[in-house]
């Protein structure tokens, strides 16, 4: 290496101290990284919803179709909310746009991270009586504590979502506006 071709001490190049950009996937990452921050303190906190207020423009009909979108998560997932915005009258209706979407993305990160830790726990299972004792603890206990905990916020939240309110799911919702699916 050139002498005119080393760094200088810092590890940036010469002409460029300061005026560090941060790449596309740099910027995800760290936005996420505060999403997650902000998500974990409303959760210890105790909120489940964010943000709740009630939008006076939501007709009977519109806090019916978005606690549907919600409820029916528990019987088939993801068919309900698919129907709702593919259907061409939810375009004139915000209200139950605003909830099919926020429902996918709820049902679709929750059997994301049972996959994850379902997968997780596979992997454990290669230890002998350790990653045995995990899998009979994972499945009798946290399993079914996970999918009761999803039921009751399914519930919660369709429930919100029929006495008309627009809220925000600490983390999920502002995911889903900085990347505009939501407004």
């Amino acid at each position: 290496m050139h002498q005119h071709d080393q760094e200088p001490e810092g590890g940036q190049p010469q002409g460029q101290e300061g005026n560090v950009e941060q790449t596309p996937m740099e910027r995800m990452a760290s936005s996420m990284y505060a999403q997650a921050g902000e998500a974990a303190n409303a959760f210890r906190r105790g909120e489940l919803l964010q943000d709740s207020q009630i939008d006076p423009l939501a007709d009977s009909d519109d806090r019916l179709i978005a606690m549907l979108s919600y409820v029916t998560q528990l019987v088939l997932p993801v068919v309900m909310p698919l129907i709702v915005l593919l259907s061409e009258s939810s375009k004139k209706r915000p209200f139950q746009r605003y909830h099919a979407v926020q429902s996918l993305a709820f049902v679709l990160l929750f059997w994301l991270i049972f996959m994850a830790a379902s997968i997780a726990i596979g992997i454990l299972q290669i230890i002998p009586v350790l990653g045995w004792l995990i899998g009979v603890f994972a499945l009798i206990c946290l399993t079914p504590i996970y999918f009761l905990a999803g039921i009751g916020l399914l519930l919660y939240y369709g429930l919100q979502a029929y006495k008309g309110r627009r809220f925000a799911i600490p983390g999920l919702t502002s995911f889903l506006r900085d990347q505009n699916w939501l407004q």
